[in-house]
């Protein structure tokens, strides 16, 4: 009598768990879906304006020895966007998991504007260094163009459950899969900010 009781809870808190799972689940919002795709669309614009027309002189100028110029600041926004809609798709194969607690709208927008902020910075990891791939603005805003419209079709039509499953990415904690997307679109902006810092130094070709 015990173990039939004791096996009957076990199959109670089962189903409890996975109806939680279930609550949690489900494609993205309209609000959510609407917001991803203003972040992916307006930073690929604010990438592309930002190096279109560039001489070559302008292109490859650097601030100093040890900063990236306008080119490497390309080259790596391009191999991001590879690396962070792997990193998405890899966390969708992972067993689903309770809704993060900062799985919210509120959060993501907090944290899209937050991964701006670049008083803070980090280390590029080895894979993601540039070594002056590309040769003109061109060819990077093409690859760019490539990978980014991948990612909008994307955004645009999955049914994913992008809130239940998990990855990360070097130097950051726990994320979503929804905010994996989020962070994509923010690293091209940070990134796009560097950018238009070296075009604002005083000795940057005209």
């Amino acid at each position: 009598m015990h173990k039939h009781r004791f096996g009957l809870m076990r199959i109670v808190a089962f189903l409890m768990a996975t109806c939680a799972l279930a609550a949690d689940a489900g494609p993205m919002s309209d609000s959510e879906r609407a917001f991803l795709m203003d972040q992916l669309e307006q930073s690929k614009k604010a990438f592309l304006n930002s190096i279109a027309g560039l001489s070559q002189a302008q292109w490859t100028f650097k601030p100093d020895p040890a900063a990236w110029s306008v080119a490497e600041c390309a080259e790596h926004i391009v191999l991001a966007e590879d690396f962070l809609f792997d990193t998405e798709q890899n966390a969708l194969k992972t067993a689903p998991v309770a809704r993060l607690a900062d799985g919210t709208l509120e959060h993501d927008r907090k944290m899209a504007a937050g991964l701006l902020d670049r008083s803070q910075k980090y280390s590029a990891p080895p894979n993601l260094e540039p070594s002056d791939k590309y040769a003109t603005p061109a060819e990077a805003a093409r690859l760019f163009t490539e990978k980014r419209d991948r990612h909008i079709a994307y955004v645009k039509t999955t049914q994913d459950d992008l809130r239940v499953h998990t990855g990360s990415v070097p130097g950051v904690g726990p994320l979503d899969s929804y905010q994996l997307i989020v962070f994509t679109a923010a690293h091209s902006a940070r990134h796009t900010e560097q950018i238009q810092e070296v075009e604002s130094n005083r000795n940057y070709p005209k």
